[in-house]
């Protein structure tokens, strides 16, 4: 494959950041009720929620996903129990008095 096309394909697979960021809050939520409700491997969910940890997830968030959808690899589940939690979440910032948060939050 030449550059070029490999690079088309690439952009014709484009992915937006809010969905990436979603997959990977799915995909830490999967692999930890793997680990705790299906292999009971306390090791394993120690080190899974360490990386949860080192990438700055929101624990609350990877929680409402584990315990908010009885199977998680239902992937319709896991939006709504996500849109849930952040709307949910939008509104109890709101409600404390805190700015939203958006795309210039860190300016």
């Amino acid at each position: 494959m030449t550059f070029l096309q490999t690079l088309q394909t690439k952009l014709l697979q484009y992915t937006p950041a809010m969905q990436r960021e979603q997959q990977t809050y799915f995909t830490s939520a999967r692999n930890l009720a793997r680990a705790q409700f299906q292999l009971a491997d306390d090791e394993l969910s120690r080190r899974l929620w360490q990386d949860v940890a080192d990438q700055g997830l929101d624990v609350d968030r990877v929680l409402n996903l584990m315990y908010g959808c009885w199977f998680q690899d239902d992937e319709t589940a896991m939006q709504e129990a996500d849109h849930d939690y952040l709307e949910h979440a939008a509104l109890r910032r709101e409600q404390a008095g805190e700015p939203p948060t958006g795309i210039f939050e860190h300016c």
